[in-house]
């Protein structure tokens, strides 16, 4: 009898082995970054991070050269693995996921943060930003800094950098957009940002607020009229397969946020977290010229993929449409945070 009580257990333990009892799809350990402080080939540290957009999006270009610097600024010590395309989920999702530590790193737009830290999205005020130079003028100073500040201690995570997807531009399949009233009707997808929504709403669309991982099948489908997104992100994402027309409104100036588990940035030595963070800044500054460089270059491209694109619009009665968001949100963020980053030179 205990010869066949052993010879069960050793049995279930074979099978639950096989099954993939403790990891997610079978004979895989589960992508959610929980072994992600472990060590990747016994010798080194593997962070993962997540993010929504392409493997050839200006994301994935400045998470290979992140992945590239810290293990050079490591030695080896620490490696970085990326995970484009939404493969870890949407934003939201993994923002969630950082918070209780499945989850080693995140790459997002502000556009969800308004969940979990409603300060940081005085960035997201349309037509707030001169252009790429002033905005970055204001995230690389002390406003910047300070809002950095905000989300480590609202959400108990650690933020390393500002990086961007650049200016969001209007595109839809019906018609050219040259005026506010052209909007008027168009169901378009924005994220879960009521700032972003607020300022469809005064321009006379209705605002669909859709995760990014849905927007193409909804776009085809014709579940939704519009999108709104940087050219980058219009490109390589494929929207000029479903949608005709572009209008460069330059609307929002949409920043990204390098944000990792603090648990994982504890868990490193003090060397090894000032090269994560020096990586960070590096790489930052770096995806920020591959936007500018694929802004000029994609541009073209769209209009070769046949995208008829309306690019000097009047933008001043687009501005007056949106004052109503100003009154609205002055009182939450403070009319001298507001001037404060309107005035930086």
């Amino acid at each position: 009898m205990k010869k066949l009580l052993s010879t069960l257990v050793v049995s279930t333990m074979v099978l639950l082995t096989a099954c993939g009892g403790g990891g997610g799809e079978q004979g895989k350990p589960a992508a959610n970054g929980n072994d992600g402080a472990q060590e990747a080939d016994g010798k080194s540290i593997l962070l993962r991070v997540g993010h929504t957009l392409a493997d050839t999006s200006h994301y994935e270009k400045g998470m290979e050269k992140f992945a590239e610097l810290v293990e050079s600024k490591t030695n080896g010590a620490v490696k970085i693995k990326s995970f484009p395309n939404g493969s870890l989920g949407g934003e939201r999702d993994m923002i969630e996921g950082l918070s209780v530590g499945s989850i080693d790193m995140v790459l997002t737009s502000t556009g969800p943060m308004s969940g979990f830290v409603p300060e940081v999205t005085v960035v997201d005020l349309p037509f707030l930003f001169r252009d790429a130079s002033h905005a970055h003028k204001v995230l690389d100073g002390e406003i910047g800094l300070d809002l950095r500040k905000k989300v480590e201690d609202t959400m108990g995570v650690k933020a390393l950098a500002w990086w961007e997807n650049g200016y969001r531009h209007v595109t839809n399949n019906s018609h050219p957009v040259n005026k506010p009233e052209d909007l008027k009707g168009f169901k378009i997808r924005t994220m879960e940002n009521d700032i972003h929504m607020d300022s469809f709403k005064a321009m006379g669309a209705q605002p669909t607020p859709m995760a990014f991982t849905e927007l193409f099948t909804a776009l085809q489908q014709g579940t939704i009229d519009a999108e709104e997104n940087p050219i980058p992100i219009i490109m390589t994402s494929r929207f000029y397969e479903v949608q005709k027309h572009m209008t460069l409104t330059r609307h929002f100036y949409s920043p990204s946020l390098l944000m990792m588990a603090t648990a994982k940035y504890d868990a490193l030595t003090p060397e090894q977290q000032k090269a994560i963070e020096e990586a960070a800044m590096e790489a930052g500054q770096y995806e920020r010229n591959v936007v500018a460089d694929m802004e000029k270059e994609y541009l073209g491209e769209l209009k070769n993929h046949g995208m008829e694109i309306v690019e000097n619009p009047d933008l001043q009665p687009f501005v007056d449409a949106v004052k109503p968001v100003y009154e609205k949100y002055e009182p939450k963020f403070g009319k001298d945070l507001i001037e404060k980053i309107r005035n930086t030179q």
